[in-house]
């Protein structure tokens, strides 16, 4: 098993697994179609080097199933057990931060994958770092990685309310404060129904496209292509998010 980050890393009342044991019950119903599954297993078939892929923050395996089907072998890393627990696809399934993995050099994985901003969920640029330096030890195909560019958050109000989703026996309120310049967004989702109150926070810290070149380049990897989204599409400087892939 990897090492633990230390709980000190992250701001006060934060850890390693906060998101999976705030969202691991509801995660699947919320966020199951939060991009293509399908398109993103296509894509991670066409180009791994061998059939065993590891994915960086498997969560509750909302890919896993789609990967399997395009012929991949998936080994699931994750920091929260609540959320490995929660999967019931079939894969390999490890309980270690992505910032220290518990897999030998030269294991021979044939690519990998961090998907939908979970490289953000660690909390500083050098963690962030470490993943790149991590995976590069351990994988002999591509470095996948899919997250926003940032540029949204430039013209963010510092704090927010509104309302996520409503239904007829349930309201989800969402509050968010952003901090440009540490480039972080903090949020909280009050979650209220009749079985009654669910706070569910969460904590990202960004990194821009260019930042995480770099963060590539300090761990001996480059850049050699970039994407829109998971069909190819182009990306320019209006693209909201990015499908990097580092070799």
């Amino acid at each position: 098993m990897g090492r633990v980050l230390q709980p000190a890393i992250f701001p006060a009342g934060f850890g390693p697994s906060t998101y999976g044991a705030s969202f691991a019950d509801v995660y699947d119903r919320w966020y199951d179609g939060i991009t293509d599954s399908a398109a993103t297993a296509r894509f991670m078939a066409a180009r791994c080097s061998t059939p065993t892929v590891v994915e960086l923050g498997v969560g509750t395996g909302r890919l896993v199933a789609d990967l399997s089907a395009a012929g991949l072998t998936v080994i699931g890393v994750d920091a929260s057990l609540v959320m490995l627990s929660a999967s019931d696809v079939n894969h390999v399934r490890l309980g270690a931060d992505i910032a220290s993995l518990p897999l030998r050099p030269g294991a021979r994985v044939g690519g990998a994958i961090c998907a939908f901003n979970t490289l953000f969920n660690l909390p500083t640029a050098e963690l962030q770092r470490r993943v790149f330096i991590e995976a590069a030890a351990v994988v002999e195909g591509p470095i996948v990685i899919e997250a926003m560019t940032g540029s949204g958050l430039d013209e963010a109000e510092s704090q927010s309310v509104g309302v996520s989703r409503m239904t007829a026996d349930s309201l989800v309120l969402a509050a968010t404060v952003v901090n440009h310049e540490a480039q972080t967004v903090t949020g909280q989702h009050v979650d209220i129904s009749e079985a009654g109150i669910r706070l569910r926070p969460w904590h990202l810290r960004w990194s821009t496209p260019a930042q995480l070149d770099q963060m590539a380049a300090d761990a001996g990897l480059q850049l050699t292509e970039r994407y829109a989204d998971w069909d190819g599409s182009a990306f320019d400087s209006t693209s909201d998010a990015h499908i990097s892939v580092y070799r």
